[in-house]
């Protein structure tokens, strides 16, 4: 704490030093002095922002001269608050003063503005300082500032905010490069990629980077940013920045760069900027300038830091090479597509007397006129797509190595293709159709071209596998038939399904048991691999086979599970005789007639009986299907005999509508 004499001047006096005791100067030294009167109210003696005056010769002095009013007395206390700024921080010193009236003895120790008395040095840490003085002239100790937290450089991740690395606006796919049809340079040059895989891109506009803001901005930053032929060394177009300080666009015929978000870096070092630099160049204009049409390309840019601020760098991001496909046009066919079976190769299966195409069985696809599939580039794989599902055949994906005529040029057209080994590979697969056909499309790296198709053709095709067991006819096969004898009384069948049907025969198509002229066609002899005309053959249409019971004897009943089309349900059609069943014990112990010559016994028809029934000596008597069956679920007595191995059965379809699916048995 001061003294002071009341009526007297009175200098305020402070000095600003660094961390090292040297001195320094700040921003902004002001000084307000003011006092409390008896009421507690503040008094204002000089007024809050008043600048302070430097001591000549004595750098960071600082002095302000007032009187002491004389209306105040030795009770009254004076303030005098001091503040100035450096590096960011506020510093505030307040000194205080004891008014002491002259003569009444005591010490003075102001005289004319000189302070007698100083400070020892005092640490303060914080923005805003504040400092009480305790007699005399504030000696105030800044501290060090924290280290700079500058951004990042251009391309770099060596500040706070991390990684800067530039990023590309372009998007990329790996190609094939075509050789230019004029050699390098005619129409495009590719740097020796020609017959390679390497990247390339339709985009003819590229802008590159940084996710933030990158530091060493104004003072005399510029930007360097060059476009490179494809040889990656002759310059194609480049341009220098002015200095880079401030928002701004510099632009020079296909390249500009902007600088947005520009601002001091750090606030404790408010030299040093930062911003966010973007760089667009126009790629297919500088080489269309060139006499290019597209091409190898890669470009730079060069970033170099004020050279006050920062000082270090260059900074650069270098674009790996990329090649702008132009993409003139996309791929065609100007010519045909055309297939038919490979005569030497194809594998049929016989059913009812209809041949049908079975698993393995090759035919010969051919294109021709593939035209404008290179360009710039090609695709690296999978050139020509041709698609067969009619003909169950899987999807080809060609490459140009398999291709007739074809050469890495970018010119090229009246490509052809041929294949003699297409096979069908889809299993469990039926296609009956007039108008089956396969198609093709071909390719490049960036579209498909459009689809050309063969004309429709007559094709039959069944390559389910056969699965009569037996127990079960699913009708996907005819491995059980049997003629009307049930071959001789043996199991196993018997029957052509190569030789064509006569009246009164069944048709064994598309998983069903039906009468001929009920299929979707009758004339199969417009077909492939084909068939005779069924025209003619109508209900009612007869099926035999045979069931073997393996496991059990002396069976007193069987089951019969149908499944298939009907007019109202099978034990219903039976009823009517819209569907007629007889079956013939194999064998049977004890009585009863046995063997494939032996008396029919009728599941269609009448209930079985008990009074009337004969064991099939009279039509009355032949009647097995018990009243229980219900829907497509038949029970079936033997009427009191046994059965031995199964039995002989005969199907016969009277109404048209009826198709059969499957015909399962089981016995008890």
């Amino acid at each position: 704490m001061a003294k002071g004499i009341i009526g007297e001047p009175f200098t305020f006096t402070v000095l600003f030093v660094d961390g090292n005791g040297d001195p320094l100067v700040p921003t902004a030294v002001t000084i307000e002095v003011f006092y409390f009167n008896s009421t507690g109210v503040k008094q204002s003696l000089v007024a809050s922002g008043t600048a302070m005056t430097a001591v000549a010769g004595d750098t960071g002095r600082y002095a302000h001269t007032i009187t002491i009013p004389g209306a105040l007395t030795p009770a009254d206390q004076i303030y005098g608050v001091m503040k100035g700024t450096s590096a960011g921080q506020e510093i505030v010193v307040e000194e205080s003063v004891d008014p002491f009236e002259s003569g009444g003895g005591a010490l003075e120790i102001e005289n004319e503005g000189v302070s007698l008395g100083t400070f020892s040095v005092i640490n303060f840490v914080g923005v805003d300082i504040e400092v009480l003085d305790v007699g005399g002239v504030a000696t105030v100790y800044v501290p060090p500032l924290p280290p700079p937290a500058y951004s990042s450089h251009w391309n770099t991740s060596d500040g706070d905010n991390g990684n800067q690395g530039v990023n590309e606006s372009i998007s990329r796919s790996t190609a094939h490069i075509s050789t230019p049809s004029g050699g390098e340079g005619t129409p495009f040059k590719t740097g020796g990629w020609a017959n390679t895989n390497q990247s390339a891109s339709l985009q003819t506009s590229a802008t590159f980077n940084t996710p933030g803001d990158t530091t060493g901005f104004g003072g005399d930053a510029i930007a360097v940013v060059t476009m490179y032929d494809a040889d990656g060394v002759s310059v194609l177009e480049t341009y220098t920045t002015p200095v880079l300080t401030g928002n701004a666009t510099h632009s020079a015929g296909n390249i500009s760069v902007t600088i947005s978000n520009y601002g001091v870096d750090d606030v404790n070092y408010p030299a040093r900027q930062k911003a966010r630099m973007s760089v667009t160049i126009d790629v297919g204009a500088v080489l269309t300038a060139a006499g290019l049409q597209g091409g190898r390309y890669n470009c730079q840019v060069v970033m170099t830091p004020d050279s006050a601020t920062d000082g270090s760098g260059p900074y650069t991001y270098t674009q790996s090479a990329v090649l702008l496909d132009t993409n003139p046009t996309t791929p065609s066919i100007g010519g045909a597509i055309t297939i038919g079976e490979t005569p030497a190769a194809v594998v049929t299966r016989d059913l009812s007397g209809l041949s049908y195409y079975d698993l393995g069985s090759d035919f010969t696809v051919g294109v021709t006129g593939i035209d404008q599939l290179n360009r710039n580039t090609s695709r690296t794989s999978q050139n020509l797509r041709l698609t067969g599902s009619d003909y169950g055949l899987p999807t080809l994906n060609v490459n140009t190595g398999s291709l007739t005529g074809w050469s890495n040029d970018e010119n090229v057209d009246g490509v052809s293709y041929t294949n003699t080994t297409w096979a069908i590979t889809s299993a469990n697969y039926r296609q009956v159709t007039t108008n089956a056909s396969v198609s093709s499309f071909p390719r490049d790296t960036w579209a498909n071209g459009g689809s050309v198709a063969t004309a429709g053709s007559s094709i039959m095709i069944d390559t389910y596998s056969a699965n009569s067991s037996d127990l079960g006819e699913y009708f996907n096969d005819e491995a059980r038939r049997q003629d009307s004898t049930y071959n001789g009384g043996t199991t196993t069948g018997n029957w052509n399904s190569s030789q064509a049907l006569v009246a009164g025969e069944a048709l064994v198509y598309g998983g069903q048991l039906q009468v001929p002229t009920q299929a979707p066609y009758t004339d199969w002899t417009t077909f492939n691999p084909g068939g005779p005309n069924y025209a003619g053959l109508n209900a009612p249409v007869n099926y035999y086979r045979t069931f073997v019971d393996t496991v059990g004897s002396n069976r007193s009943s069987m089951t019969l599970n149908l499944a298939g089309n009907f007019i109202s349900d099978a034990a219903t059609d039976l009823a009517n005789s819209n569907l007629e069943i007889y079956i013939r014990r194999r064998a049977s112990a004890g009585g009863g007639g046995a063997g494939a010559g032996s008396n029919p016994l009728r599941v269609h028809g009448a209930l079985y009986n008990f009074a009337t029934f004969d064991d099939g000596a009279t039509v009355g008597g032949s009647y097995v299907r018990e009243s229980s069956s219900s829907g497509n679920t038949i029970n079936i007595t033997f009427g009191g005999f046994s059965c031995e191995t199964g039995i002989f059965i005969e199907v016969k379809i009277v109404n048209p509508a009826i198709k059969l699916s499957s015909l399962v048995s089981s016995f008890t």
